[in-house]
């Protein structure tokens, strides 16, 4: 079969002549947001709106809070101002990342043939845009895992500063003033309910008003989350058989369940998505996409591509949720 495309031909045949032209493409700034945005946005975590997303930033936001209790006074004719509100500020620091892999034309090319072929042999998209979507998508998912376990070269994450599951990297995570729950080991189908039940008692009478706040809900990973469905669907309950009817979009108490690929096996949070904060420099002009067609230069059959961008994670009211893990003493 031959095909034509940008005038030259290509024989798909055992000994093919790769001649695909690759061009020198920078995208920056806001050309560079369909590629980055595919890479920064696509995680479960930030795509299902479990995390509010605050994107434009350059390298730091200070996130206010203001806090006001009990506002109203006895009518008087003097302004009389107590000492009822506070303010309290978290700062959101954003790491530079980068993205930086090679590919052999003659690997990719088959695969982007056989995706984007339409049934009359045309091919509406670039090679470039295939190259940059596929490995934006391949660094989606290491987003997801960076956001909530930190690490080289993410930094702070939402669990753990360090990638690892310990009181260390929990006290420099940005939910180190949640407030704590020490669970009795590894989360089981037999302690499930009694995990939530606890997680769910310290936001009530830890975390003040906290369950009363829009989208409130649970956050685990999906191997727990798998843990309370099998827990409710081996209950004899009406209530509970009814709930394991269907797997998807189970609550607790009436409250909803994020499942969050990137958080560790064994924890639970409880938390509501306005607090969970992820900041970008989407839209700026330090974010970048770029194809490099070293081939030409360097003898070889690569392809380059580099994508520079920046972000980071905080809580918008540190004491606003509660984290349940095993780690804490």
């Amino acid at each position: 079969m031959i095909l034509k495309m940008a005038n030259n031909k290509y024989n798909l045949s055992k000994d093919y002549q790769f001649d695909i032209t690759v061009t020198d493409n920078t995208y920056a700034g806001k050309l560079a947001l369909p590629y980055v945005t595919a890479a920064v946005k696509s995680p479960d975590t930030i795509a299902k709106g479990y995390v509010r997303q605050i994107d434009g930033l350059n390298r730091k936001a200070v996130i206010s809070n203001l806090g006001v209790s009990d506002p109203v006074v006895a009518a008087a004719c003097a302004f009389s101002s107590g000492d009822d509100t506070s303010l309290t500020e978290q700062v959101l620091t954003l790491t530079d990342m980068k993205v930086n892999e090679e590919v052999c034309r003659g690997t990719v090319f088959p695969t982007w043939i056989g995706e984007n072929m339409d049934r009359n042999g045309n091919l509406p998209g670039t090679f470039e845009d295939f190259l940059l979507a596929s490995i934006a998508a391949k660094a989606g998912a290491h987003i997801e895992n960076m956001i909530w376990k930190g690490s080289s070269p993410f930094g702070v994450g939402f669990q753990s500063d360090d990638g690892s599951l310990d009181e260390t990297g929990a006290d420099a995570s940005a939910m180190k003033d949640f407030h704590e729950v020490d669970l009795d080991g590894a989360i089981t189908t037999a302690d499930i309910l009694t995990d939530l039940a606890a997680v769910y008692d310290k936001a009530v009478a830890s975390a003040v008003g906290i369950i009363s706040k829009p989208g409130f809900g649970f956050y685990m990973n999906q191997k727990t989350y798998a843990l309370y469905a099998q827990k409710l669907a081996s209950e004899t309950t009406f209530q509970a058989l009814g709930a394991a009817g269907q797997f998807s979009g189970l609550t607790y108490m009436g409250f909803p369940i994020y499942v969050c690929p990137g958080m560790f096996n064994d924890t639970i949070v409880a938390t509501y998505p306005e607090n969970l904060v992820v900041g970008t420099n989407l839209a700026t002009d330090w974010t970048e996409a770029r194809v490099i067609p070293t081939y030409q230069y360097d003898g070889s059959d690569n392809v380059r591509v580099v994508m520079n961008f920046a972000m980071g994670v905080q809580t918008a009211v540190g004491t606003d949720g509660v984290y349940a893990t095993s780690v804490w003493t």
